[in-house]
This record gives structure tokens, sequence and C-alpha cells, in this order.
């Protein structure tokens, strides 16, 4: 779901019966990129921010509000979402998201709880906001992204709002985390657990790990091999167990991934994960990341600033 509005003092001078509703039909599934391209197409011209929802969402009334009211005050912030909580309502969904410089991409403090979750209550810039539910500058989109639009058609799932938080950091933007009750997000009751998502999952992977350069990237070859064959072998030793076959989904989502390489890296170019906050990983513990453990949630404290130059150690 896409919705257009104007600017932030316009919106409490207006009351619902002035709110404007456009149904669009798609013709096919479009997925998330295709989807809310379709939406945004849609919008009103004149529109100076878009919000972006799933349909898995229940959204606070007055997070739109408080969201524009936000970024009004920076010019440059031109994507952000609030604070998301998991379909439980005790437990934090998205609080923005980051990225690694191995190539991983998730949500800041997903699964904990507000007390687990150092800062939360502040304003923090982010690799990305959330695209459950987020907020961002149309005139921004259309300075900076592919055709004016801000998915790509073709990338269909999992490697989506990720890839825009990265361009509009690599293009002088900003992308921000604001501390607001924005909504409940019901994960997953679209795509399941099934292997849908992990065909999605491993084929955004294959393409990140080629436009989105890191300090890693001299090694990105060997370690998706590594990467990839730890996820193999333990996907096919649960498919004995379990009697499931998605482990082989995993070669097919890497070929598919690298046919559609050509497509993205052409509409986006190269992007610079330096020019993002994110999360500072090394050789050493990249490596260690291949080992099959339970890895420590990322707090916002983690994330270094491109702007700044203290480097926080991300240790698991």
């Amino acid at each position: 779901m896409v919705v257009s509005r104007g600017l932030g003092n316009s919106l409490r001078r207006k009351k619902p019966s002035n709110v404007r509703v456009k149904f669009v039909r798609s013709d096919a599934n479009r997925g998330y990129a295709g989807g809310m391209n379709l939406g945004w197409e849609a919008r009103d011209l004149e529109a100076k921010y878009v919000a972006f929802l799933n349909n898995d969402l229940i959204l606070e009334p007055s997070s739109l509000r408080e969201l524009i009211d936000y970024m009004e005050g920076d010019d440059k912030i031109a994507a952000a979402n609030g604070l998301i909580y998991l379909g439980d309502g005790g437990r934090i969904y998205s609080a923005g998201g980051y990225a690694t410089d191995h190539w991983d991409f998730d949500d800041i403090c997903r699964g904990a709880t507000e007390h687990e979750c150092p800062g939360i209550n502040k304003p923090h810039y982010v690799t990305y906001a959330d695209g459950a539910y987020m907020l961002v500058k149309a005139e921004a989109i259309r300075r900076t992204c592919p055709d004016g639009k801000p998915f790509i058609d073709e990338t269909f799932l999992y490697i989506d709002d990720d890839l825009l938080g990265l361009v509009l950091w690599n293009r002088g933007y900003k992308v921000a985390y604001i501390p607001i009750k924005s909504g409940i997000h019901y994960m997953s009751l679209t795509t399941g657990s099934g292997g849908v998502g992990l065909y999605y999952q491993y084929r955004a992977l294959t393409i990140k790990i080629n436009i989105i350069k890191t300090r890693l990237t001299h090694i990105k070859q060997l370690y998706m091999q590594l990467y990839l064959t730890r996820r193999l072998v333990g996907y096919r030793f649960r498919s004995l167990i379990k009697q499931k076959t998605q482990y082989s989904l995993i070669p097919r989502a890497v070929i598919d991934g690298l046919k559609l390489l050509p497509i993205i890296k052409k509409k986006v170019g190269i992007l610079d994960l330096k020019k993002a906050p994110h999360v500072p990983i090394n050789v050493i513990n990249a490596l260690f990341y291949l080992i099959p453990l339970k890895r420590s949630r990322v707090t916002h404290e983690m994330l270094i600033q491109p702007e700044t130059i203290r480097i926080h150690q991300f240790i698991y």
C-alpha cells in the first residue's frame, strides 16, 4: 500500500472527510518492488511525502503526522521509519535497518524488548528505512532513483528498501529512525516461512555482494563460496531429517541473481557502504560469521556514522 500526502501542517488542517482515496488494481503479482512502484506512479504528483505500507502492518493513526513533522526539520532526510513492533505487541520488529561489511541486512533490535535496545528513545541515522512502513520525500526519490521510482521492478522481493537506503546515502541524502510508535507488523503472512522467502533471500544476497562495496569486497568471491557452502550443507542436513528439499533453491537463487545483476548494476552502479551508517566487520569476524552460531543483536550504538571517525567493533 502507498499513501501520499502534502506538508505536515496540511495534515492537521484537513478533516478525515477531505482525504482522497485512490484504488489501483494490478494485473499481475509484481512483488513488493513492482507493487509499490505501481502505487508510486498513481500518487498525487504534488505530494511532498509518500508512505509505503506492507499489507500485514497496522499503523498508529498519528504516526504519519509525527514522521512528517520530524522530516520537515531536515531537508536531507529523504526516508525514515518509526518504531515498529512485532505482531505479539511486546517486542520490536524494527528500529530502522542496518547493513554490515559482510552484506548482512536486517532490522535493528529485531526481537528485543524496548529496555533491551539502547538509544531507542533517540533519533538515529540508519542504513535504510524498513519497507514495512516507511516515509520518503518524493523529490529526493525523483532526483536519485532509477527512472524516478523508489524501487526496481525486476527485483520483486528482498532487495528494495535496503537498496533504496544505500542509493539515497550515496547520492547525498540521509535515512533516519525516528523514536515514535508507528505500527505493528504481522510479518511473513504473505511469503510464509517456506521456500519463496529462502529463494529471494539468496538471490538478493548474490546481487548485494556484487554491487555494494565494503571493506571485504576484495574477498567477496571467496566469502560467498564459503558462505553458500555452509548454508547448503546446513539445509541439506535439515532436509534429510525433515524430508524437505528447500536447500535446492539456493543454487537456483544464485544463478538467477547473477542473471539479474547487470540490470541492477546498470541502474544504480556500485554503491559504497562507507557512505552510509553501518556495522563494521573485519575479515576475522566475517569468517566467524560462517560458523552457524547465534549472533548478537544489533543496536544503534553499533553503527558507525559516515561523518565520524569513531569505529565500533562488532563482536559476535
